[in-house]
């Protein structure tokens, strides 16, 4: 049976990334519906909203089940401009606010852009910092400063390290850098020298060997760096690493990066420049 369609649009007067989040995450409770998601950032006043109602009414003509909104709208006479057009929406502002303004006995801004961090200049430039560095950290390409990292993330190839890395980068302010494992780093039981040296800040990831070889399968189909007898013995390797160098590590097969970033961040204690501390909770091996 295929599963049911559900249209879904997030409106945002900033980048959408907090809302759509948001919206995945009550997504992922109803997993025979498929939402398909049109995202409509920096909508900041009352021309641009005209402009996604107009869009999302063209988009619905022909659908019988009504589109879900999603909105992260501060300035409350645009959400009003939905209602006017007969489009109820989900807003987490009214939905959430008025109970937080009775609980702390205050007034909220209700400030473009807050939402994502954009109003707090050390923030944003703590993130942009973060990014900086996972960028020109990925894959190993830099690692003369790794000590100044705040997580190292390391494994085989196509194991999930950069779009983890970003996102602790992006989420989190974090500077992340990972560190692949290649066929000479195989025939030891010992971390590789780069990263031996700050084992402290280095975190492992793996998975199975035929989700491995699916995705290289993709990249470089028909490929010795591809096949299953290949991607079983890299796995096979790399974690008998983690094990005698006691390094925690996670199995990522079938997890979501925001899963396995909250696992690195409890395993390794780590505080994050965007909350003062997680609490501590070993999800990883």
């Amino acid at each position: 049976m295929a599963a049911q369609k559900q249209k879904v649009f997030f409106i945002s007067d900033s980048t959408g990334i907090t809302i759509e989040s948001l919206g995945q995450s009550l997504f992922a409770q109803f997993p025979d519906t498929e939402f398909v998601k049109t995202v409509f950032p920096f909508v900041s006043d009352a021309q641009e909203v005209q402009r996604v109602i107009a869009n999302i009414s063209a988009a619905v003509k022909t659908d019988s089940t009504p589109p879900i909104v999603f909105t992260s709208l501060a300035d409350k006479s645009l959400i009003d401009l939905f209602l006017s057009h007969d489009m109820p929406v989900l807003d987490i502002f009214t939905t959430f606010i008025p109970q937080l303004e009775s609980r702390l006995g205050t007034k909220a801004k209700h400030a473009v852009g807050e939402t994502h961090g954009v109003g707090s200049p050390i923030k944003y430039v703590q993130r942009i910092e973060a990014l900086d560095f996972t960028l020109n950290h990925d894959d190993g390409t830099k690692i003369i400063d790794l000590a100044n990292a705040d997580i190292v993330l390391t494994g085989v190839s196509r194991s999930g390290k950069t779009p983890t890395c970003l996102y602790l980068a992006m989420h989190y302010n974090l500077k992340a850098a990972n560190y692949p494992l290649a066929d000479a780093d195989f025939e030891s039981s010992s971390l590789p020298g780069a990263i031996a040296g700050v084992q402290e800040r280095v975190f492992g990831l793996t998975l199975s060997p035929r989700q491995l070889h699916k995705i290289r399968e993709e990249r470089r189909p028909g490929s010795r760096y591809a096949s299953l007898e290949q991607c079983e013995y890299e796995v096979r390797r790399a974690e008998a690493i983690f094990r005698a160098t006691r390094l925690p590590y996670l199995d990522s097969t079938s997890i979501s990066i925001e899963e396995i970033a909250t696992a690195i961040l409890q395993r390794l204690k780590l505080r994050t420049h965007k909350n003062d501390s997680h609490q501590p909770a070993s999800q990883a091996k």
